[in-house]
């Protein structure tokens, strides 16, 4: 704690008649490097008349090798310091004080892991009985990559599509419950397949990244209804479809603390 009794001349030229009152930061290891400390801090001044401490000024700031002292040019007035009715001046002898408190920088940071080898998931979906579906259908759960996932299916698609679609979706279970940032990056394909042995309806998905406000990713119009329902395409016989899915994990980001 550094104390002018008669001012710095540091502030705007009207210390005169007030004390100057700056805490300091010493330590070569700080002010050699770019390291720097947070402080909460607040200056006092002992009530000699009622026993007690009175707080003056206080504030907070960033301690570094470039600025290493923060404080108050005008802390108290001669006037105030030196009223015998205040108890801060008693037989020519004064307590000054100060409150320190380090704050705890607060960082955060983002760890990414790049999965570049890991090897396609392959689940098969047997839907049975689908014209007996009154709204979006889901599959059994499955894991990859130590994350949960499932399939969703849905006969007429969304509203923007008039009802004329197919909506296949690719799902993360786990995605609600993750925090603020985390997210887990996932490719896929979605096929329907041909039951009659021709070409099997694929699309691919470019990588997603599966967090708690994007859950889902897929289509809205992965195939036209009338196409799905034509018995000759293949795609649903018996009122049986089968939809495949290829599931990669290839990158995860979680909190750095």
């Amino acid at each position: 704690m550094i104390i002018h009794p008669n001012g710095d001349g540091d502030g705007d030229g009207d210390e005169t008649g007030h004390i100057s009152i700056y805490l300091a930061v010493i330590g070569t290891s700080l002010l050699n490097t770019v390291c720097e400390v947070n402080a909460s801090f607040s200056f006092l001044i002992f009530d000699q008349i009622h026993d007690n401490f009175t707080v003056m000024k206080g504030m907070e700031r960033r301690f570094r090798n470039i600025k290493n002292e923060w404080g108050f040019s005008k802390c108290i007035s001669h006037e105030t310091f030196k009223d015998p009715s205040n108890g801060y001046l008693v037989d020519d002898k004064c307590i000054f004080g100060v409150d320190v408190y380090v704050i705890k920088k607060q960082g955060i940071g983002e760890c990414m892991s790049l999965l570049n080898d890991t090897e396609p998931y392959k689940h098969e979906w047997k839907i049975t009985e689908f014209s007996k579906l009154n709204e979006e259908a889901y599959s059994e759960e499955f894991t990859v990559g130590d994350y949960r996932w499932k399939l969703s299916l849905c006969l007429g698609g969304d509203s923007r599509q008039n009802g004329n679609n197919i909506y296949v979706f690719l799902k993360s279970v786990d995605a609600k419950g993750f925090d603020r940032q985390k997210r887990v990056q996932a490719e896929f394909i979605i096929s329907l397949k041909n039951q009659i042995g021709g070409e099997h309806h694929k699309l691919c998905g470019c990588a997603h990244w599966y967090s708690a406000t994007s859950s889902g990713r897929g289509w809205s119009s992965f195939m036209r209804c009338c196409e799905f329902n034509d018995p000759k395409k293949g795609f649903l016989i018996e009122d049986c479809c089968i939809v495949e899915a290829e599931v990669s994990v290839v990158g995860v980001v979680n909190c750095l603390t």
